[in-house]
């Protein structure tokens, strides 16, 4: 008797992929992703709902307090992708030299060992 609960997805006698004991079919997975987003899809909408109902001010001050949020953090990302592209920069040029004087000193012993020969 094996234990099922331990053993690992495999196939069945008939073709059938068996995963936790239970075959595999492409139509249940399908039918669990689309359960799955539908339940994303209605907590969004209850939660931009409350968003709506909780919110402390009007709906032209809610806006203009999110764009001004928006463009806050918009700048701290360009500070952010830029110091991020200054550091890639820096390691490309890092490893570039390295390169060129790893190569350089394989040309050098490569012209010793054809000096010997």
């Amino acid at each position: 008797m094996t234990d099922r609960a331990n053993s690992s997805p495999g196939r069945t006698g008939d073709g059938i992929f068996e995963i936790e004991g239970q075959p595999f079919t492409e139509s249940r997975a399908l039918g669990k992703m689309a359960t799955l987003i539908a339940g994303v899809a209605v907590g969004a909408m209850i939660g931009a709902g409350a968003a709506l109902l909780l919110a402390p001010g009007s709906g032209d001050e809610t806006r203009t307090a999110i764009k001004r949020r928006v463009r806050k953090l918009t700048k701290r990302e360009r500070g952010v992708w830029k110091s991020l592209a200054g550091a890639l920069a820096e390691a490309a040029n890092e490893t570039a030299a390295r390169s060129k004087l790893h190569a350089a000193k394989a040309s050098a012993e490569a012209a010793a060992v054809r000096a010997r020969v």
